[in-house]
């Protein structure tokens, strides 16, 4: 009778659960119906006006500039052709009716290109009615020669979002190949802070470089295109908030970075970029990706985008208050997305450098905020909008807002990016990674050619937009110094400066530490002293441990021999047990283990089946790799296939997957349960739960092999290991950023 009851009342709750899910989704139906006929019928620009942008950057010497010369005066050429290299598409001119090159043989065909003239009768038919005409105003003050980039296009596919479709009504994931993420990373407009350090260059007389006017108009262009064709909440670049975000603070970055060197900008074209500013930042704030749970990077975007939308714009009651919960959302975003041991909550070392980013940029700005703006902070009105988390009544004091804690756990953020970066500068490659950026003020470049680029990326063998000997710059999205160089900027510490090394990342040192007013944040170590990730050991006696394993099962061992003799010599250990990653390191290996949570307190978002799995380095050279990701929404299947145990140097049984896939594209099973039960200098030993019973791994280095033990109640159904020498054999391509696949 007990069991019976419980029962009823599970169900009884579950359609109670079920019809609040109903009642809200009918309700939130209504609510976008009646937004989206008032946007219908009435122009969704503002007629606000401002007073003049805050800075906030400070000009770099030209000097701290020149070890990014050549690269930058090549991009900076692609950018000024509207040439592109996003997402794996290769460098290409995205225009309207471009042929696109299709995803795996997903291709659609774009428009036929629209006559283009300069009052804007193009965009009739293209930009809903009650916006055209000041679309159309916008769009005559763009330069006369100047040919708009296609903001709405996936010009991987083909597939193409109108401009009058309202953003909440915006379909994705909805036909083969086809991946939104590809309008939203060019709107993002990361590109054009590198513009910027063009200006400056070319400014200073540095050979090779277009005129500094040619940089400053294009930057110019690009916004007001961008403004004309995209009116607010309107069209596909409006949909996601995160990338909203991205964008305007990549405007005003850019923006700043012009004014530092002596750009000027026309009366018509500021008026425009600050009515949009305020614009995304209403956007911003009527669209938070909140959730009471589950709010990860996309949340923090929305709060770091308030944040420099609120102390760039002149001070009103409204970005008064946008710049409190901003700050104040920060500093509890900070603590609740990064772990005590300063590694990323969702289990994937790029989103930790996608959100460390985010963080140190914000921690940098309210540093340095001018006074006036530090007076909103006690003066502000509380009760202005209806937050998720309510802001407590003036004044928001930045002192007690941000604890020691949060600048130990900021400091750890950069602890955790060096552990994990390999003697190839590249970091261990742990779950998702879509190369997202908040911003790419230096980013890394390899450079060869066009035929060079094909012979390495399966993904380029149908390219042609450039030729075989055209230089091609690869952006490499695996090199994180970057974000060490920028917390640095915060903190100044020797180690880290050795760790970035002399290849110019100091430049965003120097710059972060301008930002934050020269301000430098106390350490919570002695300079000499070991980080805490060093001293983490687990478990108590290794030989009792592997003994009472191996009386219990047959081990099946692996060996991996190196001609080096001394792998074992100057040997020591990093634990990150909250993200689930321990590492060992000596002048001549690099391994890291995973071990632990799936991320996003249980949701596995951005997590794979990689439990137990490892990479490995010898000598500076890869040996063992995680494959990445590859895509996310185009193709399913082949998400799931990078996303499964089989595509990981992991044991496991055939046929079995240890967390479920069949969740969704963005969540993973919690089944395997993975402990670490042992980790120090004499080795690691680690379980996971698969399909019913439990698989073991103990891993220890000798002085020239790698030795790897797997135990499970039948050895016989574990899956082969590949062959040595020098590993790989697996089926799938290594996909070093998102969109592209090795060969």
């Amino acid at each position: 009778m007990r069991a019976l009851f419980k029962r009823q009342h599970s169900l009884g709750a579950s359609l109670d659960l079920f019809l609040k899910r109903a009642l809200r989704k009918v309700l939130r139906e209504v609510r976008n119906q009646i937004s989206y006929r008032r946007d219908r019928n009435q122009p969704t620009f503002d007629t606000i006006t401002f007073g003049n942008l805050f800075r906030h950057f400070a000009p770099l010497p030209v000097q701290t500039l020149q070890p990014f010369h050549e690269h930058l005066r090549n991009v900076c050429n692609h950018y000024l052709a509207h040439r592109f290299d996003l997402l794996g598409s290769g460098w290409v001119q995205v225009k309207h009716g471009m042929h696109c090159a299709g995803v795996e043989g997903c291709c659609y065909e774009t428009p036929p290109t629209p006559q283009i003239d300069t009052d804007g009768r193009w965009l009739k038919g293209r930009i809903n009615k009650a916006n055209l005409s000041e679309s159309q105003r916008i769009w005559r003050l763009i330069s006369p020669t100047y040919i708009p980039i296609d903001w709405h296009l996936d010009f991987k596919s083909g597939y193409r979002w109108g401009e009058n479709r309202w953003y909440r009504f915006i379909p994705y994931g909805h036909l083969p190949g086809v991946d939104v993420k590809v309008p939203w990373e060019l709107a993002r407009a990361q590109h054009l802070p590198q513009l910027a350090w063009a200006y400056a260059l070319a400014s200073a007389d540095e050979p090779d470089f277009e005129d500094p006017e040619r940089y400053s108009t294009e930057f110019r262009d690009q916004i007001l295109d961008f403004i004309a064709t995209n009116p607010p909440r309107f069209g596909v670049n409006w949909y996601c908030t995160m990338d909203v975000a991205i964008r305007i603070a990549n405007w005003l970055v850019a923006y700043d970075l012009f004014c530092a060197y002596g750009a000027t900008f026309d009366a018509g074209f500021l008026a425009e970029l600050k009515r949009s500013v305020f614009q995304h930042g209403v956007h911003i704030a009527a669209n938070l990706e909140w959730h009471p749970e589950w709010r990860g990077n996309h949340y923090l975007a929305n709060v770091v985008g308030l944040l420099f939308v609120s102390a760039y714009l002149p001070r009103s009651p409204q970005t008064d208050c946008w710049l409190a919960f901003a700050a104040q959302e920060i500093s509890f975003e900070l603590l609740a997305q990064f772990n005590p041991d300063g590694s990323n909550f969702e289990a994937s070392t790029s989103y930790h450098r996608l959100s460390a980013e985010m963080i140190v940029y914000a921690v940098a700005l309210l540093q340095g905020l001018s006074p006036q703006k530090q007076a909103a902070l006690h003066e502000y009105q509380f009760d202005l909008y209806a937050f998720p988390r309510p802001l407590p009544p003036a004044p928001l004091n930045l002192e007690t807002l941000f604890s020691p804690t949060h600048w130990a756990r900021l400091e750890k953020m950069a602890e955790f990016s060096s552990h994990i970066t390999k003697p190839s500068g590249h970091v261990s490659q742990i779950g998702d990674n879509d190369s997202g950026r908040f911003v790419k003020l230096f980013p890394c470049f390899h450079a060869f050619t066009t035929a060079e680029a094909r012979a390495k990326y399966l993904t380029l063998d149908h390219y042609t937009e450039l030729p075989d000997d055209a230089l091609y710059l690869d952006e490499d999205v695996l090199d994180h110094r970057h974000l060490l160089a920028a917390v640095n900027g915060l903190f100044g510490r020797s180690d880290f400066t050795e760790s970035v090394g002399s290849k110019g990342y100091q430049a965003e040192t120097h710059l972060v530490h301008q930002l934050a007013g020269q301000r430098v944040l106390p350490s919570y170590k002695e300079p000499t002293a070991p980080s805490e990730a060093e001293q983490v050991h687990i478990g108590n006696q290794w030989i009792s441990e592997i003994t009472q394993l191996s009386m219990r099962y047959k081990p099946r061992n692996f060996e991996i021999r190196v001609s080096a003799s001394d792998l074992h010599v100057g040997l020591v250990t990093y634990g990150y047990p909250d993200f689930g990653l321990f590492i060992y390191r000596s002048p001549q290996v690099y391994l890291a283990i995973r071990c632990g949570q799936i991320g996003q307190r249980g949701n596995g978002g951005h997590a794979h089946n990689d439990q137990l799995s490892i990479e490995l380095n010898i000598q500076g050279v890869d040996w063992i790799t995680d494959p990445g990701s590859y895509v996310y929404t185009p193709l399913p299947i082949r998400r799931n296939e990078y996303r499964s145990v089989q595509a990981h140097f992991a044991p496991h049984k055939n046929k079995c997957e240890p967390g479920r896939l069949d969740l969704g594209l963005f969540r993973l099973g919690d089944e395997a349960q993975a402990r670490c039960l042992y980790f120090g200098i004499e080795g690691f030993l680690g379980m996971y739960n698969a399909c019913g019973s439990a698989i073991y791994r103990a891993v220890t280095i000798e002085s020239d092999r790698i030795v790897i033990q797997d135990f499970a109640d039948d050895p016989d159904a574990l899956a082969a290991l590949p062959e040595h020498p020098e590993i790989p054999s697996r089926s799938l391509m290594i996909s070093p950023k998102y969109g592209a696949r090795c060969r």
